[in-house]
């Protein structure tokens, strides 16, 4: 009986293939591992970093914070002077007086009381728009008084009054050193609404014709009627309805007209020379 041809196998060689992907899984779990190994410890590292962090800033709150508040409570925090700028016609102790300030209060305090400030402030003296709180040094206040646009000056008696834009009438009575000059002066009103009504129309005027206004008169012939006296020596005439509509034709009359005329824009628009009567008692000479 023949035999059967005997066929050598290598063991190695046959579980090469088998050892070697063992081999191979096993380096590349070293290595996963060791990748993971490092992530976690960088990983670590960062959030202690982070944690380092975290806590200095809530330190360095607590101790501003803590800082503050004892700066706060103590004496240091207490206002020792009270400075006002911004309002040369009004009294600096008066509004000190008025807005209650007191060397026991707090200067911080006040930087979050402007709008309340300034209300109460306005409220006893119109001349005042606003106030605006200012820390000058450590425990200084300082308020910065932002006044009322001046439309004109009322005469009462020897003494002037400002009439500001919001149409009210200041508290300080001025002398005439102390009046802008170029502010047109309103006399013989003494009645508050008749002021109010020309104070209203003047401000809806042209400001290039304002701007050439001297004085408002309320000593007129008719409760509809409004007299302007010009700083070119003119004295305007008209109605309380239409002078608004008629202002622009002004500066063609006064050109035929000539100085120190009548200027009657009342009813149609026409000029005269003014009498010498009518100079005294507009104070033209």
């Amino acid at each position: 009986m023949a035999k059967e041809p005997v066929t050598k196998i290598d063991p190695k060689k046959e579980l090469s293939p088998y050892l070697n992907h063992e081999f191979n899984q096993q380096r590349n779990s070293r290595k996963n591992k060791a990748k993971i190994s490092a992530s976690l410890s960088s990983l670590q590292k960062e959030r202690r970093r982070s944690l380092r962090r975290r806590l200095g800033l809530i330190m360095t709150v607590s101790i501003l914070a803590i800082a503050g508040l004892g700066f706060y409570i103590s004496p240091m925090a207490n206002i020792s002077t009270v400075k006002v700028i911004g309002a040369s016609d009004l009294p600096t102790k008066e509004i000190i007086k008025v807005s209650k300030i007191k060397a026991s209060d707090k200067v911080f305090d006040y930087l979050f009381q402007q709008k309340d400030l300034s209300k109460k402030l306005s409220k006893k003296y119109p001349e005042i728009k606003s106030v605006q709180v200012h820390l000058g040094h450590i425990n200084q206040l300082i308020l910065q008084i932002n006044e009322r646009k001046v439309v004109g000056y009322l005469k009462d008696g020897d003494s002037y009054r400002k009439i500001l834009d919001n149409e009210k009438i200041g508290n300080k009575a001025l002398v005439w050193s102390e009046v802008t000059q170029n502010k047109p002066i309103f006399v013989g009103y003494n009645k508050s609404n008749s002021l109010k009504e020309d104070v209203k129309l003047f401000n809806s005027l042209p400001e290039s014709f304002k701007d050439q206004v001297k004085l408002l008169s309320d000593n007129t012939k008719r409760n509809s009627q409004i007299v302007l006296v010009m700083k070119d020596g003119n004295v305007v005439i008209g109605n309380m309805i239409t002078l608004k509509q008629k202002v622009h034709y002004y500066k063609a009359i006064k050109n035929k007209a000539g100085k120190h005329s009548l200027i009657d824009l009342e009813i149609g628009a026409f000029s005269r020379p003014l009498t010498s009567s009518e100079k005294k008692a507009y104070g033209i000479s």
